[in-house]
C-alpha cells in the first residue's frame, strides 16, 4: 500500500504549500483570529530567542482532506481539512519553505514543535477550526497535524495553553507532537475532483 501512496498521485511538496497557501478560509473570523494568534506567537518566541517565526496563517480548505499513514504503515485514515488553519514555522531571516539545510531544523527539534502544538491549542481555544496544519522548518516538507476532538480526548487544551504560554517541559511537547508529525508524500486527487494531502508518520512503529 505505501508503494501505491508513493507513485499514484504523487506531486512536489512545493505544490503542497501553494495549496495550503490558497482558496478560501474556514470563515473571515477565524481566519483573521488566526492571523493575530500568529503574531503574538511568533513575538513571544522571538523575546526566548529560539531563532524561529511564524510566517503564514491560513487555511487548509483548498485541500479536501489529509490522507494520513497510521504509525504502523498497514492503515490510513482521514482528516477533512475544509475547517483548518495552516500555519508555517521558519527559522528567522530565512525564505522558506525548504530553507538551507545549514540553517534548517530537524523535524525531532523541541523548540520548532513546541510552537507548533501552541499554534494549534490556542487556535482551537480561539477559533472554530477542526483541524491545524504546522509546516515545520525542516529542509523537506515535514507537517505537524492534529485534530481538535482528537488532541481534546487526551489532554485538557486550556491546562495545556497555559503550560506552553510558560516553559513547557520537553517531554510533553516530544509526548503530543512526536505521532502526529508527518512527511509529506504529495497529492491525491480525490473521487470528488479535489486533492487530498497524503503523508506518513515521520516516527513509525513498524519495523
Amino acid at each position: 500500500m505505501l508503494r501505491a501512496i508513493l507513485i499514484v498521485g504523487v506531486v512536489s511538496a512545493a505544490l503542497c504549500i501553494d495549496a495550503f497557501a490558497t482558496g478560501p478560509g474556514p470563515g473571515t473570523r477565524s481566519l483573521e483570529h488566526a492571523e493575530a494568534i500568529r503574531s503574538q506567537v511568533e513575538e513571544s518566541q522571538r523575546a526566548r530567542g529560539q531563532g524561529l517565526a511564524v510566517t503564514e496563517a491560513t487555511s487548509t480548505s483548498v485541500l479536501e482532506s489529509f490522507m494520513l499513514l497510521t504509525p504502523s504503515l498497514l492503515e490510513m485514515r482521514f482528516v477533512a481539512a475544509g475547517n483548518g488553519i495552516y500555519y508555517a514555522i521558519c527559522p528567522v531571516r530565512v525564505t522558506c519553505p525548504y530553507p538551507a539545510r545549514h540553517l534548517a531544523r530537524p523535524a525531532a527539534d523541541v523548540a520548532a514543535r513546541g510552537i507548533a502544538l501552541e499554534l494549534a491549542v490556542r487556535t482551537f481555544l480561539e477559533t472554530s477550526a477542526d483541524v491545524v496544519a504546522v509546516s515545520l522548518p525542516t529542509a523537506r516538507f515535514v507537517a505537524f497535524i492534529v485534530e481538535r476532538a482528537e488532541l481534546a480526548r487526551e489532554v485538557d487544551l486550556r491546562t495545556l495553553a497555559d503550560a506552553l504560554a510558560g516553559e513547557p517541559g520537553a517531554g510533553i511537547v516530544d509526548r503530543l507532537t512526536r505521532g502526529r508529525v508527518f512527511l509529506a508524500l504529495g497529492l491525491e486527487r480525490t473521487l470528488g475532483g479535489g486533492f487530498s494531502w497524503a503523508g506518513m508518520p515521520r516516527w513509525p512503529t513498524a519495523a
